[in-house]
């Protein structure tokens, strides 16, 4: 009696290629049928279009698969398991985050924690912290932009007012007139400063000396001396004019005769009208007081 019937044959082909195709389908999404990977669990509010077999970075460096996704009910979250290879240890406060790239899919990354706070035992779970899905963030953000878009349109229209007022045409040439003039003034003070601020220097730097000279040579004259010597002319001064007040008010000298004697006064008046009237006679009657002769005297 044949055993292995045709249809035994077709049976134990199908199951062998039923192993095949399964094994093939592990291999292709990189699990293994026999790993010793260590397990841990993620929870996470949302899973983001997360896959199983999807892969685990660590800074940038595979370290691992997503092994299962599942709802946990009782928490209305997600609970992923992720093996991870057996010779990495992850520390204790690592916190587990999603990332999508442009066309590729979710990845779970693991942002470590403290080396000095110990590791984390096979089997432990740690939290998901938001992502940081740039395409997430993008997608969020384009209701805000899109709400800004009329702003936007309004602020262009009153650009494009602004551009086209010919006022600000006029604006822009006097600013450049006003650059130039400050170029030139700049010009103008870089020529001085290069040129006229030397010689003004060292004009500063000889009064400075001649000031220092002439400092010294007061430093060295005797202030003091001349004060008291200034002082002295001047009571001097004061009694020679003393001197000369009291020998006005007194008639015991000429001075004071002359100041206070009315009579001298009036002598001398008399004395002067007398001299007026000799010098009238004189001019009306010169032969009485004076006689010329070119042959000399006549003998009587």
């Amino acid at each position: 009696m044949n055993f292995f019937t045709k249809e035994v044959k077709i049976g134990i082909t199908a199951i062998i290629a039923i192993i095949i195709i399964y094994t093939g389908i592990i291999f292709l999404k990189g699990l293994k049928l026999f790993s010793n990977d260590t397990a841990y669990y993620v929870e996470m509010d949302n899973a983001n279009g997360l896959s199983v077999s999807s892969e685990v970075l660590a800074n940038g460096v595979n370290i691992g698969l997503v092994k299962t996704i599942s709802y946990i009910p009782e928490k209305q979250n997600i609970l992923v398991q992720i093996n991870v290879k057996p010779d990495f240890k992850i520390p204790n406060g690592t916190t587990a985050f999603l990332s999508k790239e442009m066309l590729g899919s979710p990845k779970m990354n693991l942002a470590l924690g403290q080396n000095d706070k110990g590791y984390m035992k096979p089997g432990d779970t740690m939290k998901a912290v938001p992502s940081t899905d740039l395409m997430a963030t993008a997608g969020e953000l384009l209701p805000q932009v899109q709400s800004l878009i009329p702003k936007l349109d309004s602020i262009l229209a009153g650009v494009n007012t602004l551009v086209n007022d010919p006022a600000l045409a006029t604006s822009l040439h006097n600013l450049e007139y006003i650059t130039n003039n400050l170029k030139t003034t700049t010009d103008d003070v870089n020529s001085l400063l290069g040129k006229d601020m030397p010689k003004l220097m060292t004009k500063a730097n000889t009064i400075a000396g001649n000031l220092e000279i002439t400092t010294n040579k007061l430093n060295q004259m005797d202030l003091v001396g001349m004060a008291n010597s200034a002082q002295g002319t001047l009571n001097n001064v004061n009694n020679l004019t003393q001197k000369l007040d009291n020998a006005m008010s007194s008639k015991n000298n000429s001075l004071g005769l002359l100041l206070n004697d009315n009579s001298l006064v009036l002598h001398m008046d008399t004395t002067v009208q007398n001299a007026s009237l000799l010098l009238e006679d004189l001019r009306l009657n010169p032969k009485r007081y004076v006689h010329f002769s070119l042959f000399g005297k006549k003998s009587k």
